[in-house]
């Protein structure tokens, strides 16, 4: 059965890095363009991301690696939902500081904003990377339903931070009866990534591993554009 070797996979993740730096999507280059420019960051990085795919490269499956970077990607994606959601919803000011504090405690407001960064940095790119080794994989299934829960874990997390911050304030949040239903919605999604469609999943092993992704395919950004890079080296 082959695999993807850690070679293989950091030699993909390193050029992910370096290309979308060049010609993503002004959010995907400036994450990659900021861990380029600061060396000691990259390096961090780098040691970190390594050590994970010596553990995806340690399934030895493409399938069992194909699972384990989708576990990889949520874990990241949870990494950077608190800085897109302070950006996104442009929460500033005291609402702001209400915000990291729910998640560095009495932490100055100062550090836990670099904190916060830092988290982010360090999970937006490692996204970016597993999001191409997924295509790589030729999991288009995969790229879509993480798509899809970064989406709804997005307003999971949105809602459960303004009615957190609501109740400390004894203020009420109208949209805090959403939370059950995002909730239920971002498990849901979870279990589907997590366990796989087996007839997919079985499809795959039968898969050559390099191959590019099905024309048409537009599902976040970094899959579009791993498709076009693809594409254009046939």
């Amino acid at each position: 059965m082959i695999f993807l070797s850690q070679e293989r996979l950091m030699l993909e993740s390193e050029q992910a890095i370096s290309e979308y730096a060049a010609n993503g999507s002004p959010t995907v280059r400036r994450v990659c363009t900021q861990l380029l420019g600061e060396p000691t960051r990259y390096v961090h990085w780098h040691a970190s991301y390594e050590h994970r795919m010596e553990t995806v490269a340690a399934m030895r499956r493409r399938h069992r690696q194909i699972l384990a970077l989708r576990a990889l990607l949520l874990r990241q994606i949870h990494g950077s939902a608190l800085v897109r959601h302070l950006r996104e919803h442009h929460v500033i000011g005291p609402a702001r500081v209400r915000t990291l504090r729910l998640f560095f405690g009495i932490a100055d407001a100062c550090n836990a904003t670099l904190m916060a960064h830092r988290d982010y940095l360090l999970s937006a790119t490692s996204q970016v990377c597993m999001t191409e080794l997924l295509a790589l994989a030729n999991d288009v299934r995969g790229v879509q339903l993480l798509h899809d829960y970064e989406s709804v874990y997005g307003q999971f997390f949105g809602v459960f931070c303004a009615t957190t911050c609501a109740r400390q304030g004894d203020a009420p949040y109208l949209l805090a009866g959403l939370l059950p239903e995002l909730r239920l919605a971002a498990a849901n999604l979870r279990r589907k990534i997590l366990e796989g469609d087996p007839w997919h999943m079985a499809r795959l092993r039968d898969l050559q591993p390099l191959g590019s992704l099905m024309a048409g395919v537009t599902t976040a950004d970094v899959a579009t554009r791993s498709a076009m890079r693809r594409e254009s080296a046939h």
